[in-house]
């Protein structure tokens, strides 16, 4: 449901401000660009980013996710955890 998609991409927006050098509104205005290209994240960080939604959302990601292009994005990302939910 969209609900649950603005919750996910809610819940990404402040887990990026609070592990990143940059502000929620910048992070609000690449969601669909690579967070890795815009050095949002670094592979250290990526690590943790992916502990912990499958921390909060219960779930665990699959070899063939991470190959996803999507999975780079915040977009992609809010869909590939959509997904898993179902």
């Amino acid at each position: 449901t969209n609900m649950k998609k603005n919750e996910i991409m809610d819940w990404l927006g402040t887990w990026f401000t609070e592990n990143s050098t940059f502000e929620e509104t910048e992070i609000r205005n690449v969601i669909s660009e690579s967070y890795f290209e815009k050095g949002i994240i670094d592979s250290f960080t990526f690590i943790q980013l992916i502990s912990d939604i499958e921390t909060e959302y219960q779930i665990q990601f699959a070899n063939d996710q991470f190959e996803d292009r999507s999975f780079a994005t915040i977009e992609g990302l809010t869909a590939i955890i959509e997904r898993s939910l179902q």
